[in-house]
């Protein structure tokens, strides 16, 4: 039977309950619990199923968790880039242009909830994943599987530690599971060594995981083209642009990933894990009013909210009205060409909408104004019900990203756009428009870029970013690795941008825990 194998979340979490009790003392629960023993543990890692649960524990327990579920990596990546404004608790609906948060003035300090969260929770995954490594190591399951075990593993432990050094810079560095408190406090390591441990987890997981399996890519699972995908925007990071085209290069090569003609089908749960999605967090199961599961979800946090008429007829979009925390600024809104790329990203109208209440009967087929710009990104609605469906994935990597960063690569290492720098970028430019679809908009709208400059080149580079990846979190690194962030948000009238917050603030409640934490300068 066809099955994605990250819904099994609840099978996994009976090993993730294991794991806990390794798990740093940056989390709550103390250490010292009675009922696990290192001997069961180790038991535990004895079979394929075993191993496998252990890994399916990490994907559906910890990459579907707050920082992502509750749009925190959002908050981070866009709103701190000017893409995405509001942030903050989903509280209200209405326009949240006036929402004035921490993010988006550059205020925040080192209590912020986010910050704590994302730092819990990235450590508590690195921990799990550190145990699972380790016993794997002796474990006597068979190599084929022991490589496809620890080869996802050590990707996962990648992806998290490139979330953690953009974030904070330099952080404490463990790989191996901390099951005492004597191993738990560590000092900060270098952004270099965090960089270096990432590059050779990656560059194994490229190893254990080859050949490349199109099944597993199917399934969602790390393949050994997300780790060399995740390798090249890693070295991206650092700046190095010959080995960052280099592996960019090399999924390109692999003659299996393109772009999904219609840019809505990226996001459309009937397509998940296409061709386009390297890799995403997966997110089976479908709305449920009665048990209210969807009120942590991420896809109503764009809304669009409820809103009332001229005429005081109350309408709404989907049975959730008023949760809602994200939405476009209305500069980057106005300034976005009405592209079809545009249109399934973000709208100030909608083509349909609920009267007084929401059921089949009060459903209109008819294009009604709102009062600011949604991202309608993961907006996809059961008209039947008025629920959005939630078996929406998240992507983390995407193939527009390889082709960008392919394109950002070679015009950095070349002192100019090439070729196929031109064509990398204008591939990912034509399906905004939808060429070759029923819908395909003149190249007039949104034309090919060509005859750039290296600056122009880069400047056109940063705005593809920005519009392709709305919403997903991506535009404040883009902006941090050409050093573009504090000017970019001073232009926005930030007058306390500032060049401390290249880096977020270690979490106060570390730095009081551990005392061998250092705090990033001016914080």
């Amino acid at each position: 039977m066809k099955k994605n194998f990250l819904n099994l979340q609840k099978t996994g979490a009976s090993l993730v309950l294991i794991a806990a009790a390794f798990t740093f003392h940056s989390c709550s629960r103390a250490l010292d619990e009675k009922v696990y023993s290192q001997v069961a543990v180790d038991q535990f890692y004895q079979t394929v199923d075993q191993a496998q649960l252990a890994l399916n524990g990490v994907y559906g327990n910890t990459l579907w968790n707050d920082p992502y579920r509750d749009g925190q990596m959002i908050t981070l990546g866009d709103v701190t880039a000017g893409t995405l404004t509001g942030g903050g608790s989903a509280n209200g609906s209405g326009d949240r242009s006036g929402i004035i948060t921490d993010w988006s003035t550059y205020t925040w300090t080192a209590d912020a909830i986010e910050l704590i969260t994302c730092w819990n929770s990235f450590y508590q995954t690195i921990n799990w994943d550190n145990t699972l490594i380790d016993k794997l190591a002796n474990s006597p399951i068979p190599d084929a599987s022991k490589a496809s075990i620890d080869g996802q593993a050590k990707f996962l432990r990648a992806f998290f530690y490139f979330n953690l050094v953009r974030m904070f810079g330099g952080v404490p560095l463990y790989t191996n599971g901390t099951s005492d408190l004597s191993d738990a406090y560590k000092s900060r390591a270098s952004e270099e060594e965090i960089y270096s441990q990432i590059i050779a987890d990656l560059k194994e997981a490229q190893t254990e995981l080859t050949p490349f399996n199109p099944g597993d890519q199917a399934l969602g699972k790390a393949t050994a083209a997300s780790a060399t995908a995740l390798l090249a925007k890693v070295y991206l990071q650092q700046r190095n642009w010959t080995d960052a085209a280099a592996e960019a290069k090399k999924v390109i090569d692999m003659g299996y990933f393109t772009l999904m003609n219609d840019y809505e089908n990226i996001f459309n749960p009937d397509f998940q894990n296409g061709p386009e999605n390297l890799f995403s967090i997966q997110f089976g199961g479908n709305a449920n009013s009665a048990s209210q599961m969807y009120q942590t979800r991420l896809i109503y946090l764009y809304g669009p909210p409820a809103q009332t008429l001229p005429d005081g007829t109350n309408i709404q979009f989907h049975t959730l009205k008023d949760l809602v925390i994200f939405q476009a600024t209305g500069d980057f809104f106005n300034s976005t060409p009405d592209t079809y790329r545009k249109w399934w990203t973000m709208r100030n109208r909608m083509p349909y909408y609920y009267k007084n209440g929401v059921s089949a009967a009060n459903l209109v087929m008819d294009t009604v104004q709102m009062y600011a710009p949604f991202l309608t990104k993961f907006h996809r609605i059961d008209f039947s019900t008025g629920t959005l469906r939630e078996g929406v994935n998240f992507p983390l990597i995407r193939y527009s990203d390889v082709l960008l960063a392919y394109a950002e690569a070679l015009n950095e290492a070349n002192g100019g756009p090439t070729a196929e720098a031109y064509n990398a970028i204008n591939t990912v430019r034509r399906r905004a428009r939808a060429v070759g679809t029923a819908v395909e908009q003149p190249e007039s709208l949104y034309p090919d870029v060509a005859g750039l400059s290296q600056d122009q080149f880069r400047d056109s580079l940063l705005m593809e970013y920005k519009r392709e990846f709305a919403g997903e979190g991506h535009y404040r690194w883009d902006l941090l690795r050409h050093d573009r962030l504090i000017s970019d948000a001073k232009a926005r009238g930030v007058t306390a941008a500032d060049d401390k917050h290249k880096l977020f603030p270690i979490p106060a409640i570390q730095i009081s825990r551990n005392e061998t934490l250092e705090q990033n300068p001016g914080y």
